[in-house]
């Protein structure tokens, strides 16, 4: 079965999780917004973790809905200080840690929508938001995963939401366990992301991609984009083969998916879950 609201085994989780991170674990029940009180609070290596948002955000400023029935709102503090070319590609490791964590648990159909956000056949389950902090070297990784949601939360958010528990219908999960797998997860893409090597990654990031391939259209600069999502380069920008034949790389752009290349990318995924 789905799991239920109920708080953080806030013991398990220091004992499980607390070893696989080099700072500490810091639970809030409420919170303006995770990022916000690391940005002020944290140190290296530190996350933090609450039941509940007052001003969560995510990309272009957009508010991040976090109400108080059992979701993941979670931040980590991570110090860059060699290699930072990489910080680019903070918020995609961070998508691929996820989107493992989600594996471990059973789920399937799921993947990364460059550059920062979770999906489950075709509708956001997760969202992802890495800011700087006051020290150069230091980035602020924050995550909001939709452990469970009611209607009347879905009918407030502008977009096609779905959470684990609607993933997950018939199989039992606990969010503490998602949690901890996430944490390690993260931890582990971390620890090594200062000397990854950026072709290793792009493998890694092809198995979770679910744009690739396909045909989309997008806004970018308030001029409507038609083409073929090629790749992504070694800061993070994805390439983009135009209708013209010319290929050209973007930072940022608000990509929709169809309905052909969700179901496309359902298939590919079976296949190499199976």
């Amino acid at each position: 079965m789905p799991t239920t609201h109920k708080p953080y085994n806030i013991e398990q989780i220091l004992h499980e999780a607390g070893s696989k991170i080099p700072g500490k674990i810091h639970y809030l029940e409420e919170v303006a917004s995770t990022n916000t009180w690391l940005k002020e609070n944290g140190q290296c290596g530190d996350v933090c973790l609450s039941e509940k948002q007052f001003n969560g955000r995510g990309r272009r400023g957009n508010n991040w809905v976090s109400p108080d029935n059992g979701n993941i709102y979670l931040s980590f503090c991570f110090c860059l200080t060699e290699n930072t070319q990489h910080r680019s590609l903070l918020g995609l490791v961070t998508g691929i840690a996820i989107a493992e964590a989600l594996k471990d648990i059973g789920l399937k159909d799921h993947g990364v929508k460059w550059p920062n956000d979770i999906y489950w056949q075709g509708k956001k389950m997760g969202g992802i938001l890495i800011e700087t902090s006051n020290y150069s070297d230091q980035f602020i990784i924050g995550i909001g995963l939709n452990i469970s949601l009611t209607g009347i939360e879905a009918d407030n958010i502008n977009q096609g939401i779905t959470s684990v528990n609607d993933a997950m219908v018939g199989d039992e999960f606990s969010r503490d366990e998602l949690l901890i797998r996430i944490i390690h997860r993260l931890s582990i893409h971390l620890d090594g992301f200062a000397s990854m090597d950026f072709q290793s990654f792009k493998h890694l990031w092809r198995e979770w991609d679910i744009l690739r391939g396909e045909s989309v259209n997008f806004q970018h600069q308030g001029e409507v984009i038609s083409g073929t999502v090629n790749d992504i380069d070694k800061h993070g920008r994805l390439s983009i083969l135009h209708t013209s034949g010319e290929t050209q790389f973007y930072s940022s752009a608000d990509i929709r998916l169809d309905k052909k290349s969700i179901q496309k990318f359902i298939k590919a995924n079976n296949q190499r879950l199976n």
